[in-house]
């Protein structure tokens, strides 16, 4: 953004041009997408590591204590 530029000016922009507001518009859609796939990647993997956390400690044998 040019410093010289009014604050509001991307806003008035989006809002007054049709078609750099689908522009925006498609854009920020992919990039709520793209934070949705990238949640969902980190929650499979959270999950992964649970499950494995999980059965380690269910199956292992005690040992003596440290």
């Amino acid at each position: 953004m040019n410093p010289h530029q009014h604050p509001l000016a991307e806003l008035v922009r989006i809002e007054s041009n049709p078609a750099y507001r689908a522009l925006f518009c498609a854009e920020l859609d992919a990039a709520i997408q793209d934070r949705f796939a990238n949640r969902a990647a980190v929650v499979a993997e959270v999950q992964a590591a649970a499950h494995r956390l999980r059965a380690l400690l269910l199956h292992s044998e005690p040992g003596p204590s440290t």
